[in-house]
């Protein structure tokens, strides 16, 4: 019996030693965020009024939309990074019906490896011509690919999900330095809905796994994941 017993307790440390560990980062305003009580290791970025007691909740000025945010905790975060990190908006069902059974796959899962992956429902395939062209907003998205990547890139192909929540590596993140994400936010932080933030929102992917010349489409796609 002492040994069945003392084989139980070893395997379940090697179990948890064996975990990745991971950060769900939060882009809060006003939203009930009652639903992140499900999860550990989540971190609450504030930009609207405090919460109740037992969360864990750091204050941030309203600027910058949600890309603010995640760029913002991976700058004060640079060196301590988890395996793996988790973005997602205040209200996170808007965009994603499921996210909360697509995360617990994510974290409960001792053999991840991936890099980056979007998280929400609706992935849109575009290039910068049409979103620059098509969305008001995003009439100087060209300008913005140049100040982030400090190059221009012509049409190129433009895949996001839309509502900007994903899940990224340490390993991606660390190739960029951290003055490459303070950019980032300095060209977010001046204003309280930038026209920017809805470019950076477009850009999640390529900020992580480098952009490609792979020339954009003429028609924008929509899939479901």
């Amino acid at each position: 019996m002492f040994f069945y017993i003392r084989n139980i307790i070893i395997t379940k440390i090697l179990r948890n030693s064996m975990k990745l560990s991971y950060k769900i980062i939060v882009a809060r305003y006003n939203e009930n965020i009652d639903w992140t009580k499900h999860f550990e290791n989540v971190i609450i970025y504030n930009k609207g009024q405090a919460l109740d007691d037992g969360y864990n909740e750091i204050f941030l000025i309203n600027v910058g939309r949600e890309g603010h945010t995640y760029y913002k905790y991976i700058c004060e975060n640079y060196n301590n990074l988890e395996d793996y990190t988790i973005f997602l908006q205040g209200n996170p069902f808007d965009h994603s019906p499921n996210i909360i059974n697509n995360i617990d796959k994510y974290v409960s899962n001792i053999k991840l490896n991936i890099d980056f992956e979007f998280l929400s429902q609706e992935i849109h395939d575009s290039s910068l011509d049409l979103e620059s062209s098509t969305y008001p907003e995003c009439k100087n998205f060209h300008e913005t690919w140049k100040r982030v990547f400090g190059v221009s890139n012509g049409n190129h192909e433009c895949t996001f999900g839309c509502g900007a929540q994903f899940i990224v590596s340490k390993k991606q993140i660390l190739n960029n330095s951290k003055e490459f994400y303070e950019n980032i936010v300095k060209i977010l932080e001046y204003t309280v809905d930038p026209s920017e933030g809805y470019h950076i929102e477009r850009l999640h992917k390529y900020i992580f796994t480098k952009p490609t010349l792979v020339k954009g489409p003429t028609t924008r796609y929509i899939r479901y994941i």
